[in-house]
């Protein structure tokens, strides 16, 4: 019989020789998490870092300032994005200079289609696992 994450709380972990495990407390409750990230051709091009980058830009808009909220150094959020665009065949950003207005960045409309899209497969991601159960013990 499956039990769920709360059924499993208080019943503590078994080692692998079967013991209780002392590792463990009797209330511990095993978590079932999960990261998503995209690839095209098994590579990698765009995850948790990248997305928290982009929410930034929409955000402050400013790349800086997005990179500094992300904890990404400002070059290495430069190349994100153009490997992004490369990958994508599609603009992420546009970028205004200066001006009296001052200069900023927004994420472009397919940008933030893409964004949404991607929300989208973390809601469903985190719905799974909700909402299935696991057989741990």
């Amino acid at each position: 019989m499956l039990q769920t994450l709360t059924e499993i709380k208080g019943q503590g972990v078994m080692k692998k020789n079967g013991a209780k495990g002392s590792s463990y407390g009797m209330d511990d409750l095993i978590t079932v998490r999960a990261k998503l990230w995209l690839e095209i051709d098994g590579r990698p091009f765009f995850g948790e870092g990248r997305f928290q980058l982009l929410k930034g830009i929409d955000k402050y808009g400013s790349i800086n300032q997005a990179a500094k909220a992300a904890r990404i150094p400002y070059r290495r959020a430069w190349s994100y994005l153009h490997a992004m665009e490369d990958r994508l065949g599609i603009q992420m950003i546009v970028t205004q200079t200066g001006g009296s207005n001052g200069g900023g960045t927004v994420l472009s409309m397919e940008a933030k289609e893409f964004l949404k899209r991607y929300e989208g497969m973390m809601a469903d991601l985190e719905g799974v696992l909700k909402k299935k159960t696991w057989n741990f013990l």
